[in-house]
């Protein structure tokens, strides 16, 4: 048996030797490897051949990590922008809140911040005081007995224009109630204001709209109220407003 295996070997060692070195050994899996107890691709295996080197790693990582910043780059600007977006929705939201759905006027909740702001600009000084006028659309529920809903909408949206061409870029109209409109004159006073007071009062009393080919006349009453530095915004509107009410009644 000895004398087997060292034939063996020897014939292996000629083989070996008559193959040229130059061009590499070619192994197979049926090949042994040195003292023939270890394969080469086990050993390889065992060594991790396949395993990339570490800087191949590091890199192939750093890519990743590069993607996932980028990708979470993009998720964030989306998101920034669906919130402006949102914050913008929301802003248009609280402006059509504010506004009167018929006339297209500012309603009772912008107009009362639009007040409260302006009284507070002069208790700072930034404004010598302002007046407030009301207005009553005194004959609103015939004009809608007698010709019906679309025609009391007219003639809702009639005084809303011309009240919207009498006031200026600083002053606001708003329609409050029904049938309760409100101009506020800001930084004014009611000896600068009265003759254009007066102007106003005859171009409002001409107020009428022609309805299935007959006039109907526009009826409207007022009421005054000015403010100044240290007035409270419900005291002076519900100054306005008694006046207003005095004038309905016709008292003096």
């Amino acid at each position: 048996m000895t004398s087997d295996a060292i034939q063996n070997k020897e014939t292996s060692l000629n083989h070996l030797a008559g193959q040229d070195l130059s061009k590499g050994l070619e192994l197979t899996r049926d090949q042994s490897f040195l003292d023939g107890t270890h394969d080469i691709f086990d050993v390889l295996a065992r060594k991790g051949g396949n395993d990339l080197h570490p800087l191949t790693k590091n890199k192939e990582a750093l890519q990743q990590t590069i993607g996932f910043l980028d990708r979470a780059r993009a998720m964030l600007g989306a998101a920034e922008q669906k919130i402006k977006t949102q914050a913008e929705d929301i802003q248009s939201l609280k402006k059509l809140a504010q506004i009167d759905s018929v006339t297209g006027l500012m309603n009772t909740e912008g107009f009362s911040a639009a007040l409260k702001r302006e009284i507070a600009r002069t208790n700072r000084g930034l404004s010598e005081g302002g007046l407030l006028v009301l207005f009553n659309l005194e004959n609103l529920d015939a004009i809608e007995k007698n010709n019906g809903d679309k025609a009391a909408r007219t003639a809702l949206r009639l005084v809303a224009r011309a009240l919207e061409s009498e006031i200026r870029d600083m002053d606001l109209a708003a329609r409050i109630d029904e049938d309760e409109f409100v101009l506020l004159f800001s930084d004014t006073t009611m000896e600068k204001a009265l003759n254009r007071l007066q102007n106003m009062a005859l171009r409002l009393n001409r107020l009428s709209l022609i309805w299935d080919g007959a006039e109907i006349r526009v009826s409207l009453s007022l009421g005054l109220k000015s403010y100044e530095a240290g007035d409270q915004p419900d005291k002076v509107f519900r100054q306005a407003s008694m006046d207003l009410k005095r004038n309905r009644k016709g008292v003096a």
